[in-house]
């Protein structure tokens, strides 16, 4: 990704990283429209918690869990279809 190709005021938001739920979860951010993700400092303990802190963060752009998560997993699908595309995350 560059900054050509982030939209001037793009949908986003917070989820976790989903890779393994026994371990430590980074909290990511989704753009809307683009497959991947942007990885952030924000760690938690459990998935339990990084619900939670994305349930917070996502409350304040607007998003409910149901919004949000269907954000990521259009976000996800994007992703699978395009193996071949440039990883920016």
């Amino acid at each position: 990704m560059t900054a050509q190709t982030l939209p001037d005021e793009p949908d986003f938001c917070f989820c976790p990283a989903y890779d393994v739920e026994t371990e430590v979860q980074q909290i990511r951010i989704v753009i809307e429209g683009l497959a991947g993700h942007v990885p952030t400092a924000l760690v938690t303990l459990t998935l339990d918690d990084a619900l939670n802190i994305c349930d917070k963060l996502n409350r304040r752009l607007g998003y409910d869990r149901e919004a949000w998560t269907a954000m990521v997993a259009a976000s996800m699908r994007a992703e699978d279809d395009d193996p071949e595309s440039d990883a920016w995350h």
